[in-house]
C-alpha cells in the first residue's frame, strides 16, 4: 500500500513496486475519477476499493481514508512516500507539461492532465491536513507491518533497489 501527496511519485513507485514483486497495480485515480473529472460518488469508490483489494496479489496507491483499515488488513507493507510540498507542486507543473491534453497512464480515461488553484492548495497543505493520518496509521501498524517512509528521491531510489535485490 503506497500513500502520499499528489505529484510526490506514489504512482511511479507503485507501479515499480508491481512489476518487481509481479502483483497486480491498483492506481485509485482509475477508481475515484469518471471521465471529465467528475467524482465518483464516495460509497461506490468505497465499493470499488473493496472489490479491488478482496484478490490477494496487489500494490495499491492512493488516499482513501475511508479504506484504509480494509486496506492494511490486506497488505504486507505500508509505504508513505512524503515528499517535500514544494517538489510535489514542481512535478505536477511538469506532469502538466509532459500530459499536455493526454490522459496519463494511471489516471481515470477522459482526465485530461490539468492543474489549478484548488489542486494546488490541496498539494500545499497535503502534510497539515492529511500527513498526521498516515503517520498515524504507520505509527499504528508499526508493529504489525512493514512500515516506511520515504522523504526524498535518494530514499525511494534505494528503496527500490532493495526490493529489486530482495524480490527480482
Amino acid at each position: 500500500m503506497v500513500l502520499g501527496c499528489s505529484g510526490g511519485g506514489k504512482s511511479t513507485l507503485a507501479a515499480k513496486l508491481a512489476a518487481i514483486l509481479k502483483l497486480r497495480p491498483v492506481h485509485i485515480d482509475l477508481i475515484y475519477w469518471l471521465p471529465n473529472w467528475v467524482e465518483r460518488d464516495k460509497k461506490t469508490v468505497t465499493e470499488m476499493i473493496l472489490a479491488e483489494i478482496k484478490a490477494d496479489g496487489w500494490v495499491f496507491d492512493g488516499n482513501s481514508r475511508t479504506s484504509y483499515e480494509a486496506r492494511v488488513a490486506k497488505s504486507d507493507m505500508i509505504v508513505w512516500v512524503d515528499i517535500a510540498r514544494w517538489r510535489c507542486i514542481y512535478n505536477v507543473c511538469y506532469r502538466v507539461l509532459k500530459y499536455r491534453g493526454k490522459t496519463r497512464p494511471d489516471m481515470a480515461d477522459g482526465c485530461a492532465e490539468k492543474v489549478d488553484f484548488e489542486f494546488l492548495h490541496y498539494i500545499w497543505t497535503f502534510k497539515y491536513q492529511r500527513g498526521k493520518a498516515i503517520a498515524a496509521l504507520l505509527e499504528k501498524y508499526k508493529h504489525e507491518k512493514q512500515t516506511i517512509r520515504l522523504t526524498n528521491y535518494a530514499e525511494i531510489n534505494a528503496f527500490v533497489e532493495k526490493m529489486k535485490q530482495n524480490y527480482g
